[in-house]
């Protein structure tokens, strides 16, 4: 038995050290934890830990596949490519759609068929779902998405987790926290119903705090109010690294009192002004913010109004929210936006795709590392887009996802072991270079040799083309040397990984250098300039029911969805709700409801359960579509209003309605 070194590439802040390993004829057989890893230390969460089985699973894709009508056919690469190239050349550029996302974590995986995109003049999106709110609101107040070292969690004489279920999301943090609170440091987790972590922290001694939907900023903002009431402020931090302190002061007057906050939250004014003392008190805490929780109208606000707590007690740099900017990689050498010839087409928004397909502003889209017809919100106009006669449609995928079954041709990729990439994390601060382990099946190609393909295909320059996953590795950590320490860059050819030093830094990285109490540039774009309580607009139609959309403990994107002891783990898909909400809907166990808003219908089986708050309805993950009585996955109900920093989504400010229905 032999192991391999590599990343798993999961969309997950934990970007777990993984050994592959091989029997003697090279063949797959398992993986586990890499103990050398820094920050995974040799365990992995229970979903990455049969990866092995969705790598082997019988649904793989091994050909690609051509549209013969309402069904498939196989097709040999040729065939396929010059299919795809026929119906590309001479397109507009500002016509062409790419489409990716975090399906893969792996700098070549997500970037490299931008090489195309660029040389064809493709329209690109904004990101726009998952962070894009959150970091906004970070980087309106902090600036660089660093942060603190999530391993001084290890150190911390205090825990705050705000909006941060680590149980499901960033399971490698659990421990460290579990340890704190057996030591007696003060833990803490707010979130709007109680998580899998506030169970969890009840045991060791901590305590969660749960808020209603969309009411973080009145929380933060009146303990920010609290703190200059009481004189914990630190007026060093605030007059060498603030910008608009004096503001900001003046402005927390208008902020909710703590009385007033206790009722806009729904919590009891001792229990804010005992988090408050905490974190007055700690010298050294640890304050973990998630971004799933921003996924609101007032996502962003919530955010700066956090960011801005965190200053005002002089903690600003004892924040946590991600490390995507830590690295500092020259990952243009991988995209090549050079190849560009004229200007960028204006950006569409991610989260208005569907809307802008169903307008018929592109007339083809590339698709990979992603699954849009599940995971982008107005799921009905997504799949509407999809299907239009004049709309071509290309999914470069391992399996056939709600997105590939409406493509026009899909071509089978390869998966993290079947390829070589470079793997960076957005929650930790290591990086490693992961050499291919075990050979393709089937027919199955990387995106550096699927596009590569199409590139030659089209003509493009023959960057778009002659070119080698490894050589592409090689050149993007050669050119990235000024990053690393000495003898970093042999480390990472050997296949180790490593954690990187703190970048060298000017300032916090906003446009006055400073923490930014006040941003000019939040109010250039229409937002208060500093961090202001902002009721939520609810979206949907105005439903009685908030709409969660909560991790799920069993699976992760659509990948494992793949994997027949995923699925048996999760079983069938159901909503959570409150005893007495379900009383009187007349409703019990087990009886179906259907969640509806005015973009459509979706039928659960009803769980109860004393943990999600009345008014709440609870769904976990993201549900196959062949698991709901009407075929379509939750954003369904989630439409397309973008949030007010980030244009990001606004999934959890979705509200519904809910009857029982019969089975």
């Amino acid at each position: 038995m032999a192991s391999h070194s590599t990343t798993c590439p999961l969309d997950c802040p934990d970007s777990c050290g993984v050994l592959v390993e091989t029997d003697e004829r090279g063949a797959l057989k398992r993986v586990r934890g890499n103990p050398a890893h820094p920050y995974s230390r040799g365990t992995l969460c229970s979903k990455t830990s049969i990866v092995h089985e969705v790598v082997q699973s019988k649904n793989r894709l091994l050909t690609p596949l051509l549209r013969e009508g309402s069904s498939f056919r196989e097709a040999s690469w040729d065939e396929a490519i010059g299919v795809i190239a026929e119906k590309l050349a001479g397109l507009p550029g500002e016509e062409l759609l790419a489409l990716c996302y975090a399906g893969s974590l792996g700098i070549l995986a997500r970037q490299y068929p931008m090489r195309l995109v660029h040389a064809l003049g493709g329209t690109l999106h904004d990101s726009g779902i998952c962070s894009s709110t959150s970091s906004a609101g970070y980087s309106a107040v902090l600036g660089s998405l660093i942060g603190v070292d999530i391993e001084e969690a290890e150190e911390a004489d205090a825990i705050l987790l705000w909006g941060s279920d680590i149980a499901r999301t960033v399971q490698h943090l659990q421990p460290m926290v579990k340890r704190r609170a057996k030591a007696g440091v003060p833990v803490l987790a707010i979130d709007i119903y109680r998580t899998d972590t506030i169970r969890a922290l009840e045991k060791w001694g901590g305590r969660g705090l749960i808020i209603r939907p969309g009411t973080d900023a009145a929380l933060a903002l009146s303990m920010a109010r609290m703190v200059f009431e009481r004189g914990w402020v630190d007026r060093a931090f605030l007059e060498e690294q603030c910008r608009g302190a004096d503001a900001f002061e003046d402005h927390l007057l208008t902020a909710p009192s703590v009385e007033e906050a206790a009722g806009i939250c729904g919590v009891t004014a001792e229990s804010i002004e005992e988090l408050a003392l905490v974190l007055h008190r700690a010298r050294k805490p640890f304050l973990r913010t998630g971004s799933g929780w921003t996924r609101r109208t007032n996502g962003a606000m919530g955010m700066r109004a956090v960011c801005s707590l965190a200053a005002v007690l002089g903690h600003a740099d004892r924040v946590h929210y991600e490390s995507a900017e830590f690295f500092g990689l020259a990952e243009d050498v991988i995209e090549r936006p050079d190849l560009r010839e004229g200007p960028e087409p204006p950006r569409v928004h991610q989260v208005e795709i569907g809307r802008e397909l169903c307008a018929g502003r592109f007339r083809a889209g590339l698709v990979w590392g992603h699954n849009p017809a599940v995971t982008l919100p107005d799921s009905g106009a997504v799949r509407k887009g999809f299907a239009r006669d004049d709309f071509f449609l290309v999914v470069h995928d391992a399996f056939l996802t709600e997105t590939a079954r409406q493509a026009d041709v899909v071509l089978p990729a390869t998966m993290f072991v079947e390829h070589s990439d470079v793997y960076r994390s957005y929650g930790h601060r290591v990086v490693q270079y992961g050499r291919k382990v075990v050979p393709p099946r089937g027919e199955v190609r990387s995106n550096v040799a699927a596009f590569g393909a199409l590139g030659r295909a089209l003509g493009l320059p023959a960057e778009c083309h002659e070119t080698d996953v490894d050589g592409l590795c090689e050149e993007l950590l050669r050119a990235s040397v000024d990053r690393f320490g000495e003898g970093v860059l042999e480390r990472l050819f050997a296949g180790e990984p490593v954690k990187l030093e703190a970048p060298r830094r000017d300032g916090w990285g906003t446009p006055s250098g400073k923490v930014e109490l006040h941003s000019e540039s939040a109010k250039a774009v229409g937002q208060p300039p500093m961090a202001t309580w902002v009721p939520e607009r609810a979206t949907g139609g105005g439903g009685r029911f908030s709409l969660v959309c909560a991790p799920s403990k069993h699976t992760h994107n659509s990948t494992y969805s793949q994997s027949e002891r995923h699925l048996e783990r999760a079983g069938q898909p159901c909503c959570y709700l409150n005893p007495i909400d379900a009383v009187e809907l007349s409703m019990g166990e087990g009886d179906l409801a259907s969640l509806s808003n005015e973009l459509g219908k979706l039928t659960f089986p009803v769980r109860l359960t004393d943990d999600t708050p009345r008014g709440l309805v609870r769904v976990d993950g993201m549900p196959r579509s062949q698991d709901v009585p009407e075929g379509f996955p939750l954003n369904l109900l989630n439409d397309a209003t973008r949030s007010d920093l980030g244009d990001g989504i606004t999934y959890f400010s979705t509200r519904v309605e809910i009857e029982r229905c019969e089975s």
